[in-house]
């Protein structure tokens, strides 16, 4: 069931990006592969770390996605997979080829959360974010603002 859902929501992020970004070529086509949440930190980390989302360097098509994440129901979820789906355009337009590779991927890194926000407002949510890196809010748990 996951599956068939996510092509749904798939398409309508592509939808939303190639309407609020200038990445219009909307002929992605996106693999999404779900992994237990230590494999993908395996994966993505090399040790264990709180990943739940990652796109490997480079990739144009394939994203993986914590077991633990639910796209289909929930909005925080969605706005993960929307920052994954903005690095596949990115790596297909090639963006910031003469920056040295540290400084590229900081810089994709910071555009897509500005993205994941601006997607998130229209919902009344937003993520934390410094140094490139998205955070979580640590706070007494009241707060739903914050992803």
């Amino acid at each position: 069931m996951k599956i068939e859902n996510i092509n749904e929501i798939i398409l309508s992020l592509i939808l939303w990006i190639s309407s609020n970004t200038e990445y219009l070529d909307v002929s992605v086509k996106p693999e999404i592969e779900f992994l237990k949440q230590t494999e993908l930190a395996e994966l993505a980390c090399k040790r264990p770390c709180e990943i739940l989302a990652y796109t490997p360097k480079g990739s144009k098509s394939l994203i993986y996605l914590s077991e633990t994440i639910n796209p289909e129901k929930n909005i925080c979820d969605k706005g993960i997979l929307l920052h994954e789906l903005i690095h596949i355009f990115q790596n297909k337009k090639n963006i910031y080829p003469d920056f040295d590779e540290k400084t590229r991927k900081h810089m994709m890194e910071m555009e897509a959360l500005v993205m994941q926000n601006r997607f998130l407002s229209s919902y009344g949510k937003k993520i934390l974010y410094s140094n490139g890196f998205a955070g979580k809010f640590k706070g007494t748990g009241k707060n739903d603002l914050y992803c």
